[in-house]
């Protein structure tokens, strides 16, 4: 009787669980790989983001150039230092002037939709006069946001529960990826 419960163990051991066992595994290497795929691609999707708190002193604008040159480095994008280094200084410049509390800068790139975005966030709940004319040739100050205006892909300024945040937004090179890819891919 224990010879025959043996062998039927044995049997459905080498019969159904084996096969079924080794079915399932392949089943789990092919989801782990594709969710190792899927991560990847939602790391690329979601791009690179770095946040750093400035003094707001006048010493925060050269601190912001030396963050987005050394960022935009380690990133590949060169050929966008200088602008976005023009960008951010004045909109650092905007906040260390006409605003208060602590600022923080954030960038981010995102190679999904070829956008680099610049933020700035101060203490100050007033919006940046964004139809302000260009300032004449005998002024001293107001180019500033004109030159975010003209230089920058889009910009703008939204309240916060702190203050208000004024970014920019920079076009970079590089193939869109369209939603279909990921389809394709996995």
């Amino acid at each position: 009787m224990m010879t025959a419960l043996r062998s039927r163990c044995a049997a459905v051991r080498e019969g159904v669980l084996l096969p079924l066992c080794r079915l399932l595994g392949r089943q789990a290497a092919t989801v782990a790989a594709r969710v190792a795929q899927l991560a990847r691609y939602l790391r690329r999707a979601h791009g690179t983001v770095v946040s750093q708190r400035l003094e707001s002193h006048v010493r925060a604008v050269p601190q912001a150039r030396r963050i987005i040159r050394t960022e935009l480095a380690r990133w590949g994008l060169p050929e966008h230092v200088e602008i976005a280094e023009l960008l951010v200084s004045e909109l650092v410049t905007n906040a260390v002037q006409h605003a208060w509390g602590p600022l923080q800068l954030r960038m981010s790139h995102s190679p999904v939709d070829r956008t680099l975005r610049c933020d700035v966030a101060d203490g100050c709940p007033a919006a940046p006069p964004a139809d302000r004319p260009p300032a004449r040739a005998d002024e001293d100050h107001g180019r500033g946001l004109h030159l975010v205006d003209q230089l920058s892909t889009r910009w703008g300024a939204r309240h916060t529960a702190a203050g208000k945040t004024v970014w920019f937004e920079l076009h970079t090179p590089g193939r869109a990826r369209r939603r279909g890819d990921l389809r394709r891919r996995i």
